[in-house]
């Protein structure tokens, strides 16, 4: 007769055979599809498992199934046992991802009540702060994970400077705050090409042309094929060239920094870097466009095959036009702004440039020189205009633009949320103002 006690430690063993094969699997490719079924089998027999519903939940927002990960760990998180601030870490990453930056904020809030200890949830605080609009105290509050980070893991300090540089980047901040903490990034890791590439850009916007110039010849000689490094390298030899050639130039460097096209290279560059260019922002309008809008936009079209297409401008209504070639006439109104624009075709766009070109003194409204793209009109004589740094401006005539979003994509951004898509974008600037029950790191008083 087997012994009972030696049956219950075969199972018991099978059990722990099961899940270490769970773990390994899960680190070696953690989508497989035998993880789910191994965990699951863990879980039949030890339902009371935490460590196992949290990799359970791991492999499900692998896999991207974000509601069922989300309820995984909010099971674990009501058990209030040993593992709950691992579920809360992963509830706060999980809100991260979805760009719930509100939920991500009270995660994180929630973990530094279980444990002050640990410089990456300092970390990860300072970044929802800041995407949440609590842009100073979270950056602050970066800075002081970094200084946590060298006082108790210093061996982990390049990882900390990396995430700081990146989380800055990531909640817009400017690049004057950015540049010092990517080149303390930099010489703590020159490896990390990333935030390399952002620094170079950076330095361009500064006007440190060479500093770009060399940065970028280092990254191109580890990685010669990257597109971006041969931009950034080019970029900075043509404003090299400039300054170098101001005095016999009609363009001055002066002339240079008023435009703000550099600060609009920058700035499309990291949007493109986070996902919240243009391209992306049209990408999440398809998704939760409403019908009637759908119905009044006309078929994109191939740049190529668009006649003058030169004409068209670059910051984005070539993106446009591609997109969706216009709107009908009078049909403004389904975007459900307060005043009634439309797409404008490429035809449209390239006729109204000519129009303006050919006689400059009628349309005094469209200075000759200034940059601007016209792509949306109300049908009655007002547009909106891309202007310098990228701005959308009402342009009406008589009267003085007016300021309508920082961007064309911020403007696709703004119906995006309000047909009730995700935004990704962090939250504008706002007085900074302390939480309520704040939570302070270790030694602070």
């Amino acid at each position: 007769m087997r012994n009972p006690g030696h049956a219950a430690a075969d199972d018991h063993d099978a059990v722990e055979r099961t899940l270490d094969l769970a773990w390994e699997l899960f680190a070696a490719q953690p989508a497989h599809p035998e993880v789910a079924e191994l965990a699951s089998r863990v879980l039949a027999a030890q339902p009371e498992r935490s460590s196992v519903s949290l990799l359970l939940a791991n492999h499900r927002e692998v896999c991207g199934e974000a509601g069922e990960a989300r309820r995984l760990y909010l099971q674990v998180a009501g058990r209030r046992d040993h593992q709950f601030v691992n579920a809360a870490r992963a509830l706060r990453h999980l809100a991260v991802a979805e760009h719930d930056h509100a939920e991500a904020l009270s995660w994180a809030r929630t973990v530094l009540g279980e444990d002050h200890e640990e410089w990456g949830d300092w970390m990860e605080l300072g970044h929802v702060q800041a995407l949440c609009g609590e842009h100073e105290d979270g950056w602050r509050q970066l800075d002081e994970a970094v200084a946590l980070c060298s006082r108790t893991a210093p061996d982990e300090l390049p990882k900390a400077l990396g995430k700081r540089a990146a989380y800055l980047l990531g909640s817009f901040a400017p690049p004057d705050r950015f540049v010092p903490a990517a080149e303390e990034a930099i010489r703590a890791d020159a490896a990390n090409s990333w935030v390399a590439l952002m620094l170079g850009w950076s330095y361009l916007v500064q006007y440190r042309f060479t500093d770009a110039e060399q940065l970028g010849l280092r990254l191109l000689r580890e990685n010669p094929t990257e597109d971006l490094l041969q931009d950034l390298v080019g970029t900075a030899r043509t404003m090299l060239r400039i300054v170098d050639k101001a005095h016999t130039q009609d363009i001055t460097l002066e002339d240079i920094r008023r435009s703000g096209v550099i600060e609009l290279g920058w700035r499309q560059l990291r949007d493109q870097v986070l996902g919240t260019d243009l391209a992306s922002a049209l990408a999440a309008l398809d998704d939760v466009m409403p019908a009637d809008l759908r119905a009044t936009l006309r078929p994109g079209v191939a740049i190529s095959d668009v006649p003058g297409s030169d004409q068209l401008g670059s910051v984005a209504a070539e993106d446009l036009v591609a997109w969706h070639d216009g709107q009908l006439p009078g049909t403004g109104a389904a975007w459900g702004t307060a005043g009634p624009f439309r797409l404008m075709s490429a035809a449209e766009i390239i006729a109204l440039g000519a129009e303006i070109e050919a006689d400059p003194a009628a349309h005094p409204d469209w200075p000759e020189n200034e940059v601007w793209e016209q792509v949306m009109t109300d049908d009655a004589g007002a547009y909106l205009v891309i202007v310098a740094l990228g701005a959308l401006v009402e342009r009406r005539p008589g009267h003085p633009d007016k300021p309508v979003a920082e961007s064309m994509a911020d403007w696709i951004w703004d119906r995006v949320a309000d047909f009730g898509g995700r935004d990704p974008r962090p939250a504008p600037r706002r007085t900074e103002a302390s939480p309520t029950d704040p939570v302070l790191p270790p030694g602070r008083p």
